[in-house]
């Protein structure tokens, strides 16, 4: 569950520290190009980190109690709400940048652009406080307390 955590909230947070702030910057056919590849890259990852991660903190759940129980029924609830969201928002956009050549410009590409980021940011944010949860649910449910026998 942490694992595959910490690789998807690294991931979350490294867009957001490095690519996003580099995206806005760019012209938008340099941005397209650029956002394109590294989506065809990310896409397949992401969701099943996110995935696997969701399914621990479930299993995690039904076998704690207490704190360590709700603290991972929250986290995976936000795991829930990021996938929900990254399906309905993210996703339609990064198909209009995937289903088209290498290098062509969509049409409303800077609102596309803008839309991301607010996205993604919000979404990293979800993603660290759905890690620390998870973390803490881990710490609470220790040899003593919080994991039924």
């Amino acid at each position: 569950m942490l694992s595959a955590g910490g690789l998807f909230t690294g991931g979350l947070v490294w867009y957001a520290w490095e690519r996003v702030w580099i995206w806005r910057r760019l012209d938008l056919g340099e941005f397209a190009l650029d956002f394109r590849r590294s989506v065809r890259r990310a896409d397949p990852a992401m969701p099943i980190l996110l995935m696997i991660c969701g399914a621990a903190a479930g299993v995690f759940a039904s076998i704690a109690d207490g704190v360590a129980r709700t603290l991972a029924l929250a986290g995976t609830g936000l795991l829930a709400v990021i996938l929900v969201a990254s399906i309905v928002v993210a996703e339609p956009i990064n198909s209009q940048f995937r289903r088209l050549p290498e290098g062509v410009v969509p049409p409303q590409a800077e609102r596309l652009r803008r839309r991301w980021r607010r996205f993604h940011l919000i979404r990293a944010c979800l993603g660290v406080a759905a890690l620390a949860c998870l973390i803490v649910a881990v710490t609470y449910a220790g040899p003593s307390r919080g994991v039924a026998r």
